[in-house]
């Protein structure tokens, strides 16, 4: 029987017209009975403690009695589905079977493994991505291109778009500036004509003005437009296009697209399609960051209840977010950040949002733990910094635990002494959201739908900070470029250029 099918009231073994004391009571007499580590089953020993969470709490058991079944909130989804379930679960075993080597070389010398499948099946393998490319008619359009004879293109208005375009390389606030351009007179095949409506200012946008290029992708040579996030919505579908249509809600798939623009036309396979008000239109400009703190703490750690989790640049966006997400899955963080003269008050501010510790950058992170008597050396770091401050998040990580990348505010790469990698068993990995997206695109709607109903349900703020493009853009410039400003620079569009 699944779980949502089984009677609360008798698995604590109460009528329904048991009163509060009668059912804690039988609570705790089963608690002691039914543990795993007393012989009980796991799995009924999690179903015990799901039927008192609802039958202890007034409202839940209201409308437990009215449907006979129990709606979980926001929390409750996110302990269920987050990591397999191992943080609803508390006698979960993360335990990973793995053949030896010798079973491995002695399987792969049998009978069955030198058959004409098994050869095959490798040969697949050696051809990596190649491996399971199909060869269609949009692969061939995509290689060879249309013939523009073959379609009839779609007439744009004669629009000036607003945009930030960047005159060439070197510091933001000489070298990005707010103009308004025409957009092409037609949609081309494939192409969607595109109204950012919000687009966040982020620190990789200033990376790409200062040396051309989103690192690890193709550098841009000016002029280009800036902007590499956002939300937008079609306003017109070119030819060819099969997914999308009018009013959808779209965020690029691909960076340096420029994003801080009115208007955009772009190709139908550059972009991600989201359900129309799936959130708040300024948390959905912002998806890139909620998607990236949930995998961090998803896809690395096998973290349970109760381990730490370590990173620098705390009072980002993505650092935020990863503690409030930390505070649901019952987590402690040590949240390290830049002393910007105002260390108290974002100390005090962090730890409303669920830090355990907060300590400044400059500081031997180790040490201070030990001070604070935090015996239970993290298990996670997460690194968005780099430089110096990867290198004491590494030093106060338990020994063989991963420290992951996912950004490098400072422009310096960490470099590690080398018996981090010896005695500490330094396991440092990379992460890219947009290259997971491209490999777990099955993957993606259920990540989307857990992040708005915890922003739904008010579990997940942003601090954020909206100008207007077409006539706050210097202003906001001059605000994403403090330091210490601890909200999110968040141009707004309203206004998306002029007829000639």
């Amino acid at each position: 029987m699944a779980f949502d099918e089984q009677d609360f009231y008798e698995l604590l073994g109460v009528s329904k017209t048991a009163r509060d004391t009668e059912i804690r009571r039988a609570y705790r007499n089963l608690i002691t009975k039914e543990h795993p580590d007393k012989g009980g089953d796991p799995e009924r020993f999690t179903q015990i403690q799901r039927a008192y969470d609802v039958l202890s709490s007034d409202s839940k058991r209201k409308q437990y009695d009215a449907t006979g079944h129990a709606e979980k909130t926001p929390d409750e989804e996110l302990l269920d589905t987050f990591g397999g379930g191992a943080f609803r679960d508390k006698m979960r075993e993360d335990a990973e079977q793995r053949e030896s080597l010798n079973e491995q070389i002695t399987v792969r010398q049998s009978a069955e493994q030198q058959s004409h499948t098994a050869g095959f099946e490798a040969w697949m393998r050696s051809r990596g991505d190649q491996a399971n490319l199909v060869f269609t008619a949009e692969t061939a359009a995509e290689q060879f291109g249309v013939v523009k004879a073959s379609y009839e293109a779609v007439p744009l208005p004669p629009i000036r778009a607003y945009q930030v375009k960047v005159k060439d390389h070197g510091k933001p606030k000489d070298m990005m500036e707010m103009v308004s351009d025409p957009i092409p007179p037609e949609l081309e095949w494939g192409e969607v004509l595109v109204n950012i409506r919000a687009a966040p200012m982020n620190p990789a946008d200033f990376f790409s003005v200062q040396i051309g290029a989103v690192p690890g992708e193709e550098g841009q040579k000016p002029p280009f437009v800036a902007g590499n996030d956002g939300l937008g919505v079609v306003v017109k579908v070119g030819p060819g296009v099969k997914n999308l249509q009018e009013n959808d809600w779209v965020f690029p798939f691909k960076p340096g697209m420029g994003t801080l623009r009115s208007l955009a036309v772009w190709r139908e396979k550059d972009l991600l399609k989201m359900p129309v008000d799936l959130m708040p239109l300024e948390y959905a400009a912002m998806m890139r960051e909620l998607c990236v703190a949930y995998r961090l703490l998803e896809d690395y750690g096998s973290l349970k209840p109760g381990d730490a989790v370590i990173l620098n640049a705390a009072n980002s966006t993505i650092g935020t977010i990863v503690i409030q997400l930390c505070r649901m899955l019952k987590l402690r963080v040590i949240a390290v950040v830049r002393d910007n003269g105002e260390m108290e008050k974002t100390s005090t501010w962090l730890k409303t949002l669920g830090a355990t510790e907060v300590i400044s950058d400059t500081a031997n992170v180790r040490m201070e733990l030990e001070k604070n008597k935090f015996f239970a050396k993290p298990k996670l770091g997460l690194d968005g910094v780099g430089g110096h401050s990867s290198v004491r998040i590494a030093d106060a990580l338990q020994e063989g635990s991963p420290l992951v990348i996912y950004g490098c505010m400072s422009g310096r790469a960490p470099t590690w002494p080398w018996h981090y990698w010896v005695f500490k068993e330094l396991k440092v990995v990379g992460f890219n959201l947009r290259r997971w997206m491209n490999s777990h695109k099955k993957r993606v709607p259920a990540m989307l739908e857990t992040l708005a109903k915890l922003v739904n349900a008010d579990k997940l703020r942003i601090n954020y900070t909206e100008y207007e493009l077409s006539t706050e853009f210097d202003e906001a410039l001059d605000h994403s470029l403090e330091e210490g400003r601890n909200t999110k620079v968040l141009i707004k569009i309203s206004d998306i250029g002029v007829t000639y």
